[in-house]
């Protein structure tokens, strides 16, 4: 059956255009992005008029029904070649050092997942060429001659009265290691949602030059982030693991086929984490040799009480705190990315903030709250005020729009010396904090 032509949408966009009846597959597809208990990645919903009505949110990347393609373009930083320079910024490494200039990127670059295949694909090639990390391994295994150590427990247990095989415990040397077995994951995932041919090609010739080197364990991806630790020998590895992580969580949802629609996937990423990891490494570097300093999601764990127990009930955690070192103050920020230059703060972001700057303020003076958001142009945002009535003003919000797009132009010509300037101006001015004493460094 016929394909329809390709969707293309920014985030926060709502369309209806024509569609047939989806699949069984669709439907499950569908339902698993929209979720139940987690805010929706994105809504897909067949109408009855033989519609479909599509709404985005803050997660951009490709979704792939039985009869349709929907593209989620981050069009507020710039598009897909703007998320990675987000990420290669927040992690504080290199991803984009891979792009042939001389060869067109897939798609044109508005495919998000094809062009982190692409990149996945270059760096893993750089790693085979250089070789592999080969390291040693704990195994445990019933052999026909000792090697290393007899297990004599397990002996005993497993092969009573028998003098082979025998339990053995010993030490392999080889490339069987979760460096190797995380890329390997990877890219058995990427192969099976790539749609660039060349891409593709790239994908299945590394994974079959891998399945000689290592046998992937697992496919989670917090098991690597846990098991693998970075030193000298494995620190070249960093950009091609970060770059399989984001496969194989964008990819979590459940590959649904359809044996009468063919297959349907989905890889999204969340743009509300990567903005905030963003912003979080950009005030840290902007307040450098000044008298403030930031903590990354702080747990406020006392904030909360149950008056019959004493005991903590919930665990604030903004996505900034500023101190300032002279007064001991304390101001949280919030970072979300969302159109606040375009519309008004949504209540529960507002319900939010209000108790962030009630959680930290001494006093009415000082309870106060800062947004920063992503905006087309820096500007200044909402200034919001709870007052009672008969009484002054009890806490303040103050927000500011972020310029990604320049942040990013600035970035990549290493001049940041403006760019961090600004920065501080904009925590100065939703913080209400001075930062004083400021070394400015390029």
């Amino acid at each position: 059956m016929t394909r329809l032509p390709p969707v293309e949408l920014g985030e926060y966009k709502s369309i209806r255009i024509p569609a047939r009846a989806p699949t069984s597959a669709d439907l499950r597809l569908a339902e698993q992005l929209e979720g139940r208990d987690l805010a929706p990645r994105i809504s897909v919903k067949w109408l009855a008029n033989s519609e479909v009505e599509i709404t985005t949110y803050s997660w951009v990347g490709v979704v792939r029904f039985s009869q349709l393609d929907i593209h989620v373009v981050p069009k507020l930083v710039g598009g897909a070649v703007g998320v990675l320079k987000m990420l290669e910024y927040a992690a504080g490494i290199s991803l984009l050092k891979r792009i042939n200039s001389d060869r067109p990127l897939p798609a044109n670059g508005k495919d998000l997942f094809d062009l982190i295949c692409m990149l996945l694909a270059e760096e893993t090639k750089a790693l085979v060429r250089d070789g592999v990390l080969r390291d040693y391994r704990p195994v445990d295994e019933a052999i026909e001659v000792v090697r290393g150590r007899i297990r004599y427990r397990d002996q005993y247990l497993r092969r009573y009265g028998q003098l082979q095989p025998l339990e053995c415990h010993y030490d392999e040397y080889d490339s069987d290691t979760p460096d190797n077995q995380l890329i390997m994951a990877a890219l058995s995932a990427a192969r099976k949602g790539v749609q660039d041919l060349d891409v593709r090609a790239s994908l299945m010739r590394l994974e079959s030059l891998m399945v000689e080197v290592c046998e992937p364990p697992t496919v989670e991806p917090a098991w690597y982030e846990q098991v693998i630790q970075y030193g000298r020998r494995n620190t070249r590895y960093r950009p091609a693991h970060q770059l399989s992580l984001l496969v194989l969580r964008a990819t979590a949802l459940d590959n649904i086929y359809d044996t009468s629609a063919g297959s349907v996937s989905s890889f999204m990423l969340n743009m509300n984490t990567i903005f905030e990891r963003f912003v979080s490494r950009l005030a840290e570097e902007s307040l450098q040799g000044s008298d403030l300093s930031v903590e990354r999601q702080a747990s406020l764990r006392a904030v909360i009480q149950d008056d019959v127990t004493g005991r903590s009930y919930g665990t604030l955690r903004p996505d900034l705190v500023v101190r300032h070192g002279p007064s001991g103050r304390c101001v949280p920020i919030d970072i979300k990315y969302k159109l606040y230059d375009r519309k008004k703060v949504s209540t529960g972001d507002i319900y939010q903030l209000f108790l962030y700057a009630y959680a930290l303020g001494a006093d009415n003076a000082h309870r106060q709250a800062g947004l920063i958001y992503p905006a087309a142009k820096a500007e200044s945002g909402p200034v919001l005020s709870i007052k009672p009535f008969a009484a002054p003003t009890a806490a303040r919000i103050l927000g500011e729009g972020l310029d990604v797009t320049a942040a990013l132009k600035a970035i990549g010509s290493n001049d940041t010396a403006q760019l961090y300037r600004d920065v501080r101006l904009i925590i100065e001015r939703v913080t209400g904090l001075d930062a004083a004493k400021v070394v400015v460094s390029a």
